[in-house]
Parts: C-alpha cells; structure tokens; sequence
C-alpha cells in the first residue's frame, strides 16, 4: 500500500482553501477534486451559486495570496443590509459605517472563488492536485476508511480531510452520523438585471410563505432569491424568464424596481445537518461535510473557511512538535475550537427562520417589537455587525 500525505477529497472552496494554507505552511497535501469548475468565459453574466464573504473571510484570502487572483469585475460589495417583516412590521439596518467600516464584504461567484484557488495550487510547494480526480473507492474499515485510487490502487494517508460537501462519503465511510432537519423549502434563485440597478445594499424580507432577499452582484445585476414549498419552486422555475419576472415583481417589494432581463434560474432544497462529531480514526471533517446551515445570513462560506483555518493551524502547530497529522488530540481541539461556532450559527439560523415564517398574530406582533428594537439598541446592534464581520 502506498503511503499519501495528507489527502483531500474535495477541492471547493473549502477544500482548496485548507490546502494551500496548509502547504504554505510546509505540509504535504494531495488534493482529490472530481469536478473542478468550468473556466469563466470573458463577459460571462454570474453564476447561480453566490457567497457572501466578510471581512475575515477575505482578510483569510489575502494572508493566503489568492485575494488578488480575483478578478475585481467579478466582485461586488456590499455596505447596507435592511432586514424586515411583512407580516408584523419592524426594520432592521445594519450599515457597515456603524462600525467604521467602508464595507461588510463582498459577493462573489463560488466557482470563481474556487478557480482561484486551485490555480494557487499549481504553484504553491508540497501540494498537489488532481482535478478531475481518478473514480475514487471508500469503504469502512475498524481503523479509519479505506481509499482507493482507479489506476493506483490503495493508499494510507497520513490524514484523510472529508471536504467533499453534505453527501459526503468520506464521513459516510468514517462512520459518522450526522443529525439532520429539512425546512421544506426549497431557494428559487435568479440573477437578473434590474431597473434601476443593483447597488450596494442587501435586503431581506420575512414573508409568511419565506424570506425574499436581493444579493447585488458585479456589474449592476443582483441575485434574488425566493424561499417557497418544493411545488411552487418547481411551478416557478419551469416558466419562461419574461413570465417568471413579472411574478418576482408582483411578489416583491415596489422597491426592488423592474427585471429588464432574467439571465439564469434553479433552485435547490434547503436543509440543515451537523455532524456527531468532526473527526474519526485518520479522518477529519471540514465545511459542508461537517455543518450545513439555513443560508439566510450567507454564513455557510465564511464558517467552512474558518474551519480551513483552524484545521491548517493545528496541524501546523503539531507538526513542529514532531506529531503526526491524525494524532487524536490535534484533531478533537480543531473540533472544540470550531463546533461552538458552527453550532450557535446553525441554531440562530433555525430560529430565525421558524419565527418569521410563523402565522401565530401574537408572535407577529413581537417579531415587529423585537426589529424595532433591535435596530435602537446601539451598543447590541455593534456587537452583531462585529460578529456578523469577523465572527468574534
């Protein structure tokens, strides 16, 4: 059997993220991607699947050399989130110059984000990447899994990193369960071109039926996104784009304007799923294969980041005591360092989520009392814009 260094099944964002941090750090990967992101085409209008990173998250790129891979016309900030109930009134701003910022973040494409990083692969020393990846074979040993190359048969890492999403199969075959929820809702997304168009702002609006946000991307365009039971998410998605315009804009605040152009649909269901644990014999989790929350606030990027981060760090820190990657104490403080974090998140979303889209009238009239006053309680309202940023 061949011995690896420390494999990575899964180059996404994540993935890709916690081995360049990791080789930059002297440690050797190899990175198993079974399908890397089709190149961007010039003049290329934003794919479905956008994230919204903040400060930290991009302060991380940077330290990581990958920010300025990024193309600028592919970036768009944002500097004002407003949050609001249909049903019991109530508003909530955050604006980023509360806390002396000229921005939260930005939004961004998850393939382009994930291009970068793997193009950063090519040159960063120790690590190296198969993208696409030769048909992997997990099975479930008392030891840890067991991995299979196509072409080269079984290998031992010094440490296998699961990065390869919820479906994962690398925890599957780790044997660790996972305890899920399912909202029964599904995300209508749309990129569109509005009139007039996207700025700077985020918005976001409970409605009995579920969330409408609009996410503004590069170039004046903007996601919008609609919450609604898998029926009407499949009803919405296979009409034509003119039709499914004037609906979004029948269904939508006056203020969104109007949709000049529909350049892209889908929709996916959302869920939620927090694994038991987050590493086994040999085997760590990272990002989706670990924690998957509601993507209300666009949180689920920045944790599986920090995850890449803290992982990388630990692993650094043990290497210079002369430990081996899987040594169990290494691994169980990555998971007490981050699984607070991920867990709160997870939580908060949920409850977000179940009391906006209840119809009880009492619990209206407190929803539109708790924005109220959330949006006056200056020092509270700092602290949840400090977190939100940076997630300290």
């Amino acid at each position: 059997m061949d011995m690896e260094p420390i494999v990575i099944v899964g180059g996404g964002m994540v993935g890709a993220a916690l081995a360049r941090d990791l080789g930059q750090r002297g440690l050797a990967v190899r990175v198993l991607e079974a399908q890397p992101p089709a190149p961007v085409a010039a003049g290329e209008p934003p794919r479905l699947r956008v994230s919204a990173l903040n400060r930290r998250s991009l302060d991380y790129l940077e330290s990581l050399g990958v920010r300025d891979r990024l193309d600028p016309r592919r970036l768009a900030s944002f500097d004002r989130v407003e949050t609001w109930d249909a049903a019991g009134g109530g508003r909530l701003v955050f604006d980023a110059g509360e806390i002396g910022l000229d921005a939260f973040g930005c939004f961004l494409e998850n393939d382009h984000l994930q291009a970068a990083l793997l193009a950063s692969l090519e040159d960063t020393p120790g690590v190296t990447v198969e993208a696409p990846a030769p048909e992997l074979t997990l099975t479930a040993d008392e030891n840890g899994p067991r991995l299979s190359i196509a072409g080269r048969g079984a290998v031992q890492p010094t440490l296998l990193v699961a990065a390869d999403g919820a479906r994962s199969r690398v925890r599957e075959a780790a044997g660790i369960g996972v305890s899920r929820g399912d909202y029964r809702q599904h995300a209508v997304v749309a990129t569109v071109r509005l009139d007039p168009p996207a700025g700077t702002v985020t918005w976001q609006r409970f409605t009995p039926e579920g969330p409408q946000a609009l996410l503004p991307l590069a170039g004046g365009l903007a996601s919008l996104v609609w919450y609604v039971d898998p029926p009407h998410a499949r009803e919405l998605t296979g009409r034509q784009p003119e039709s499914l315009a004037r609906t979004v804009e029948a269904a939508f605040p006056p203020a969104l304007g109007r949709i000049t152009e529909v350049l892209a649909t889908g929709s996916f269901p959302i869920t939620r799923l927090h694994a038991n644990r987050y590493w086994a014999a040999g085997t760590v989790l990272v990002g989706d294969s670990a924690h998957v929350i509601h993507p209300l606030a666009g949180q689920g990027a920045n944790l599986g980041l920090r995850d890449a981060e803290a992982l990388a760090r630990r692993l650094a820190e043990a290497a210079a005591r002369g430990l081996p990657p899987d040594h169990p104490p290494t691994l169980l403080a990555y998971e007490r360092e981050r699984r607070r974090d991920n867990l709160l998140m997870q939580q908060t979303m949920s409850a977000l989520h179940y009391g906006f889209t209840s119809g009880l009238g009492p619990l209206r009239r407190l929803r539109g009392l708790g924005l109220r006053a959330a949006n006056a309680a200056g020092p509270l309202k700092r602290r949840v814009l400090a977190y939100a940023v940076s997630g300290r």
